[in-house]
This record gives structure tokens, C-alpha cells and sequence, in this order.
């Protein structure tokens, strides 16, 4: 098969190897389509662990082999896969199964989508981690279905009251989702940043009140003017920057809350915060990881029902030959979402 292999800071390559084998108790699909995430393009531009390996995790396949021992499956069915956590420590059975101990680590090393064929691992099919998708969603709407989860559990951390306004750094996908599902959390003025013209005007048809280039202006002194000078109830950061970090604490007002959605590069994951702010402020900092099975369920009948236009959200499409291009225009900021097609 082609698959294409993340090799270091802006080197990915494709080429041939060989087909993977239907694990016992798994699946082998073969994959409709793998959006690019987030922390795939940090990858891409910073370096990670996962050097050497096939990355992709939005990924869609369709099954072509079952398993020996597999019920419930068959060949033809549309999946997606949730991380594999073990059930059993007391995150797991506190229902927080994103903060896993042996998160990533129970069953096997999955492999990414970023391929023409992936196996499903034994232990992703009878720890009950995958999803079916039905048939009548297009494979690249469908890929937005982990980040939809992801931004599902990060809303849930936040206190939402009616009116409250929220401001979201970054107008990626991920800030993009956040505005629809702030928006139908019963949020009051609303406003997104970000650095490129091109990603706000992309942003502008989900309908934020304000739209600000923080290269032009200070986020923190435009908020405060918005808001009459008492700050952003909700603050979201949705982008790998330390500085947007440091200005989410200066937007929040007092009893403010503040997300932390987008972690930083491995390489630098350092930041100066002025604690004072959340001291003397009383703000709510919180972070948030990845998502769980319940989560990425309403995602999909999220996308089911249309509640989230997931046609304005991936932007384009590229072939698996092509990744590198798609990957460009993903940190270009001229398109939101880009969906790979092997």
C-alpha cells in the first residue's frame, strides 16, 4: 500500500509498504479519507515523537476484512476509532477515559490514516471504541467528528450562563467549532482571533460578532472596549501560541473563565503567565484533552443532523500523493480544513 510516513519538521514522504494484516478480534479497512489536524501540522512544523511512523487520526475507513471472533461488524461497514484506554484506573471509571494512564498504550500502537489501508486493533473493537458512520455522510464531513468530540469535552469544562461573551484565539477549525457550539450554548457577543485576513474572512460566514487581527490590533485592548471594560466572560485558546495563552488571562474579566483547548509544542511548552491575573481576578483556568467515546456519539449525530455544517468547515480535499500540498494549505490559512483522500 501508499502510505505516507512523517520523517521530521516539514518532511513527510509516501511511498510503498507493506499491506497490514486484519489483527484477531480487529478489522482492516481501507480508508476513505484522514483530515489534518492540529496537532499533526505542530508536528509537521515543530517535530514529535511520532517521527518515523504513519500519522492521522481523523481518519474514516471502510471495513474490508472482520477479524476472527468479531460480532457486530461486517464487511462494509463505515468506522472511525476513539483512543483505546483500559478501563480500569480511576480515570477510566471516573468516566474521564481521555486522562487514561494507559491511554495510547493498551492493545498496541495504532496506525495512523494517512494511508491507503489500517488495521483496527483487537483491543479498539472489544473495549467498544469504534464508531459506525452511516453511509449518507460524506468521508470528508465525517472526518470532523474527533475534533467535534475534542471540542464537546473542552466545552463541557467551562460554567456556561446565557448572554456570556466569549472570545476564541484562533480561526482554524477548532475555533470555528467552538463558535458554533458556544453559539448554541446561549452565548452574548462573541469574538475570534487570529493573525491571517484570510482565516477570519473564511471564519466570517459562522457568524462571530467581531473579527480581529491580533498582528493589528491588541486582542486584549479591543475585548475590553467591546465589553465596555470588563472583559470576556469565556475565553478559549484554540491555537499552538504561548502568547495567546499569556493574552487569555489579560482578556478574561473578573470570575472570568479560560480554556486552555490547544496544547504547545513539545519543543517549547514553557509559557510566563501573569498569576496575579488569576489571583487577584478570580479566574478559572482549566485545559482540556482529546475526548470520549459518549462525546464523539454526539458529535456524529451532530453531523447527522446538520447542527454543524460540516461542508463549510473542510474547506478541501487533496490526494494522499498530494499531503504535502495539503498540509501548506492547512498552515497557509487559506483553507480551514483540508481532508486527505488516498
Amino acid at each position: 500500500m501508499r502510505a505516507a510516513f512523517f520523517e521530521g519538521p516539514g518532511t513527510i514522504v509516501v511511498r510503498d509498504t507493506p499491506d497490514p494484516v486484519c489483527p484477531p478480534g480487529g478489522l482492516l479497512t481501507r480508508v476513505e479519507a484522514c483530515a489534518i489536524c492540529g496537532s499533526d501540522l505542530r508536528s509537521f512544523e515543530a517535530g514529535s515523537k511520532h517521527q518515523g511512523q504513519i500519522i492521522g487520526h481523523e481518519t474514516i475507513a471502510t471495513v474490508i476484512e472482520v477479524g476472527e471472533g468479531v460480532r457486530g461488524f461486517k464487511v462494509g461497514d463505515r468506522v472511525a476509532d476513539c483512543p483505546v484506554t483500559c478501563g480500569k484506573c480511576k480515570y477510566c471509571k471516573a468516566g474521564s477515559n481521555n486522562l487514561c494512564l494507559q491511554r495510547g498504550r493498551v492493545g498496541g500502537r495504532p496506525q495512523g490514516g494517512f494511508a491507503e489501508l489500517r488495521p483496527v486493533l483487537a483491543s479498539a473493537v472489544q473495549g467498544g471504541f469504534v464508531v459506525k458512520v452511516p453511509g449518507d455522510i460524506l468521508p470528508e464531513h465525517a472526518t470532523l467528528i474527533e475534533p467535534l468530540a475534542c471540542v464537546i469535552n473542552g466545552q463541557e469544562k467551562l460554567v456556561w450562563r446565557p448572554g456570556a461573551s466569549v472570545a476564541i484565539l484562533g480561526a482554524g477549525p477548532i475555533g470555528i467549532l467552538h463558535l458554533i457550539l458556544a453559539k448554541r450554548q446561549g452565548a452574548g457577543k462573541t469574538v475570534l482571533v487570529d493573525l491571517k485576513d484570510e482565516r477570519l474572512e473564511l471564519a466570517r460566514q459562522f457568524g462571530p460578532d467581531y473579527l480581529l487581527n491580533g498582528s493589528r490590533q491588541d486582542p486584549v485592548d479591543e475585548t475590553f472596549r467591546i465589553t465596555r471594560g470588563e472583559g470576556m466572560d469565556i475565553v478559549i485558546v484554540a491555537c499552538v501560541s504561548a502568547r495567546a495563552q499569556a493574552q487569555a488571562l489579560e482578556m478574561a474579566g473578573r470570575m472570568g473563565q479560560v480554556l486552555f483547548f490547544s496544547g504547545l509544542p513539545e519543543t517549547s511548552p514553557m509559557v510566563t503567565l501573569n498569576t496575579n491575573l488569576i489571583h487577584y481576578h478570580e479566574l478559572r483556568v482549566v485545559g482540556a484533552r482529546s475526548s470520549v467515546k459518549r462525546q464523539w456519539d454526539a458529535a456524529l449525530e451532530m453531523i447527522r443532523l446538520g447542527a454543524v455544517d460540516a461542508g463549510a468547515i473542510v474547506t478541501h480535499t487533496v490526494s494522499l500523493e498530494d499531503i504535502v500540498e495539503g498540509f501548506e494549505l492547512a498552515r497557509s490559512g487559506k483553507a480551514l480544513k483540508v481532508a486527505v483522500k488516498p
